[in-house]
Parts: structure tokens; sequence; C-alpha cells
């Protein structure tokens, strides 16, 4: 076990050692870890470059809207795959996975240059470089852009796997099984609604499903073991169908939707047996619930791109889903309560972490809860710059002017090797969008 480990999980397995390739080097994980999680045990935050510049880019979050980690799955071989998320990859036995946009290697990347020189090559520059001198088209121009366009390698050998599709009808289809999704398909199903529920993830629940704080408990019980329990009631039910491993591609006009579910892709390589991969879902459904849930807003700062700064939702859900500090000086930066959880579940197991805060107070229980643990606070405070190349190593602080317009005062700075960022949260709306809906700002919502 490495030192990044700190905690065990009913969510990965300790006991079963899983060992994987990653940019050429042997690591190993658990059963029950992505390639993400596997990584952050190991110490790697470094995994990618980003496109136009080749900047250093590390894990950012914990699910589909990972930025940063997108890598080159099984390289070289007929099952190879560009540009899937790492977070995403659940980890198995001979994984083979490598870095994109860098050469030679991610850590020495000749590309680089390019941030160095970036004043030199703003936006649309390439429109009025490239034009002169003429004969230089075709040997020289046209090839380096060529060689420099792109993320990963696409396939070059027949795909050997086996791929299958399926109609089928439902009066009620809901997409998500976090907390909402599963109530729903409760309900639905109780009242004798043949119905579906999807959820891109291996297993139900959500960010519930790892959730265990005093101050988020139903009926008296912390709310992750009260979801559990109506996790095993759902399971019962005759009219419900789950689908895990199974994410939404479209929703077309009168309720078709078209899902992918994998099959076989978390399997060993020898143990797929040349069974079906995935199976296209084509659904048509009466009624669909949307519940998606929403993902969490970073904050903008000077260098806020670093390897090391990621989500705080999702640096609480390594730490207490798959057992992995990100770091053991942490700071967060926020503007409201939720993180403040992450923060009480890093004290919680004896992890240094302090909060730089831009409101000047607040008085929710979850931030009294953490004042309590020892947390140390910087209210009215914001981040100016952070340090670190490969990785963070340290961030530079101001206090904010009274009206929050400005900083004012000395810079102070503090040592930090993962930084969690959490600016609110924005809902998922891209089925309800494409399925036609429209959206409703309401400023009262926003106090």
């Amino acid at each position: 076990m490495t030192k990044y480990r700190v905690n065990k999980t009913k969510h990965v397995d300790q006991t079963k050692t899983v060992s994987f390739d990653f940019d050429g080097k042997s690591y190993h994980g658990f059963e029950g870890d992505t390639l993400a999680s596997a990584l952050l045990a190991n110490g790697v935050h470094l995994v990618g470059r980003s496109f136009k510049y080749h900047r250093p880019r590390g894990i950012m979050s914990s699910g589909s809207e990972e930025p940063n980690a997108i890598c080159q799955i099984n390289e070289d071989t007929d099952l190879t795959e560009p540009n899937v998320r790492a977070t995403e990859i659940e980890l198995y036995e001979g994984l083979k996975a490598s870095s994109q946009n860098c050469w030679p290697s991610v850590k020495f990347d000749i590309g680089g240059i390019n941030n160095f020189i970036s004043p030199f090559i703003p936006a649309g520059f390439y429109y009025k470089t490239f034009m002169w001198p003429k004969s230089f088209w075709k040997k020289i121009y046209e090839p380096l852009i060529r060689w420099s366009a792109g993320l990963g390698k696409s396939p070059t050998k027949p795909d050997p796997e086996l791929y299958d599709h399926k109609h089928v009808h439902c009066d009620v289809l809901i997409i998500g099984g976090g907390i909402s999704g599963i109530i729903a398909s409760k309900i639905s199903a109780k009242n004798n609604l043949k119905t579906i529920l999807i959820e891109d993830k291996n297993i139900l629940g959500g960010s519930t499903i790892f959730q265990k704080n005093e101050n988020y408990k139903i009926n008296n019980k912390y709310s992750s073991e009260w979801l559990n329990e109506e996790i095993a009631e759902l399971k019962k039910l005759d009219n419900l169908t789950i689908k895990t491993r199974t994410s939404l591609a479209a929703y077309h006009s009168y309720n078709y939707l078209l899902a992918k579910e994998n099959i076989s892709d978390h399997l060993p390589l020898d143990k797929r047996n040349g069974g079906i991969r995935q199976r296209l879902w084509k659904i048509r459904a009466h009624k669909v619930i949307v519940a998606t849930g929403a993902i969490e807003r970073p904050l903008v700062f000077n260098n806020n791109d670093r390897p090391g700064i990621m989500l705080s939702n999702s640096v609480k859900k390594y730490l207490d889903f798959y057992g992995v500090s990100c770091g053991f000086n942490n700071v967060i930066f926020a503007n409201n309560d939720s993180a403040y959880e992450t923060a009480v579940s890093f004290k919680e197991k004896g992890i240094s972490v302090e909060i730089i805060d831009i409101r000047k107070k607040s008085n929710s229980i979850i931030v009294k809860n953490a004042e309590k643990l020892g947390v140390k606070i910087y209210w009215n405070s914001t981040i100016v710059n952070t340090f670190g190349h490969r990785k963070i190593n340290s961030i530079e602080i101001m206090n904010l002017s009274e009206d929050g317009s400005n900083v004012v005062g000395d810079k102070n700075r503090i040592k930090c090797d993962c930084l969690a960022l959490s600016g609110g949260w924005t809902p998922m709306v891209h089925m309800h969008t494409q399925s036609g809906g429209k959206l409703d700002f309401r400023e009262i919502d926003q106090t």
C-alpha cells in the first residue's frame, strides 16, 4: 500500500491487487479503483499536456466531466482507444495506458517550448504565419501542422470485439442513479410502471453513497447507510430494470433515446472470451426523468491549471470512496459551504487542510463543525497565484477589499501539494437541453 492510500473503504477491495502500466511504468492498484484513483494512490498527478501550449496537466475531477486526464488505452494493439478519461476507466489486470499530446514523454515534452514563446503565438497566429514562403507549405508547414494536430492515435487494425443493439420500451426512463434517481425509480416501480434506471458508474448512489457526516443524516442514519438500504430495496422490485455502466448518448424527439452499455470493458483482456463488448440500447419511453445531478465549478485565478489543482468534491470522493488522499498539505479554495465537508473528511483522518474563503463569514453547521475540528480558515481572502511545475507546491493569497472587488495588503505564501476548488454547482442539463427543454435563470436561487 502506498502512503497516499490512507483509508480502507468497502468500495475498493484492498485484498485484490491489480497491476497496470502508465507511460511504460508499472504500478499497482486494487479492484474497485479507476485508473485515476490508482494513479493518485501512486502519487502520479502529471498525466498530460494542454493542446496548444503543452502546459502540464493533472487529474482534476472524478467523473465524466474530467478535462485533463485523457489517455490512450492499449496502444499498438487491435484494442487501442484514444481520448478515454482516466476517471472513467475501471482498473483491470494488464491495463496499459499512456499520456497524449506529448513527445517524447509527459515529463519532458518538446512541445513545452510553446509555453515559453506564448507571447509570439497568440490565438489565430497560424492563419498568417504559414502564408510565406509559399514553397515551404508542402514539405515543412503542412507536415508540421498534421503532426501536431489532434489528440491520440486512431486504431489501425480491425476491431476484434463484438457489438450489438437492442430495442426496449418502458413507461418511465430515469437517467441518473444518484439519490434523486433512486427515489424516483422506487416511486415509479411501486406504482406498477415499467421502469428503467440508467447509471454510468458501476454502482448506484452518486455522491451520497460515500457521505458519512453527522450533519447530513436521513431518518437518524448516515445518509450513505440510509441510501444503501434504499438501493437494496430497489433491487427487489420486479418491474424495474437497472442498467449500470450505461451512459446516455442522445435524446431524440418523442422520447427516443440512445444509451451505450459497457459490458466487458472492465474485465481483463484474457477474460473477455470473445463476448459482447458494448451494447447500444434504443429506448422508447413514455416519460423521461432527468436526475443527472450537478458538477462542481472551479474558481478563476492566475495559474489555476497546475497538476494537483482539483475539484473539492472529487478530492473528497478519492478520499472517502477510494481511500486515497490527493495530498498531505491540502488547501481548499471556496465560495460556498459544500467545500467544508471535504475539509471535515480530511481532519477526521488526521490530514492537514486549510481553507481560503472569499466570503466574510458563514454560520452554517458544517462550517462550525470544521472550525471545531481546528481547520484554519482565511476569511475574505483569495488566491492570486500558484507555484510548481509538474505539481503544485505552494500558493499566494491576499485579503479582499471591503466590497470584494480588489485585493489589499501583503501576499501570504502557503505550502500546498493539493488545491481543491469549489466555486458552486452547475446542474447537468445536457439531456434536458438536447430534448428541446429551456432553462430559466432565477436570481432568487443565487442567494
